[in-house]
């Protein structure tokens, strides 16, 4: 069985909002980003089992880091630069936020082998800014 997920954006009048698409046992599924939601749960279990290489996504929204996940893509600064440029404070906290995320060992930087590009990359500045956080083990 493949697993796969979508991130999509969606657009009600002028209401936007954020979903988590999937095919589960042939059905199509809308999973709102809800800690809750027993589909939500499966995803992030996915995510920790599969890694991020089972989500895609179509549109970042606003290009802040939300509990959909998109910003742990691989490519999640690369969509950042391509709608905001790279001059961006979303670019800052994108960093920031794997930076940290991978400092506390939260997923999907469980693993030290994930995390340890991410922390190895993150400029000094934002290092320097979270220099509180206790050094992984």
């Amino acid at each position: 069985m493949s697993i796969k997920y979508n991130i999509h954006k969606n657009i009600l009048g002028e209401a936007e909002s954020i979903c988590i698409n999937t095919v589960i046992d042939g059905v199509f599924h809308g999973i709102p980003i809800v800690s809750d939601n027993r589909h939500y749960q499966q995803y992030l279990e996915d995510i920790k089992t599969h890694g991020m290489s089972i989500v895609s996504i179509n549109d970042i929204g606003y290009g802040e880091p939300d509990d959909s996940m998109w910003q742990y893509l691989d490519n999640a600064e690369q969509l950042i630069i391509d709608k905001y440029g790279s001059d961006s404070d979303k670019l800052t906290a994108l960093r920031e936020d794997r930076y940290v995320r991978a400092m506390e060992a939260k997923t999907p930087y469980e693993s030290m082998n994930v995390a340890g590009s991410v922390i190895d990359n993150t400029p000094k500045i934002i290092k320097d800014k979270y220099r509180h956080l206790p050094m992984r083990r």
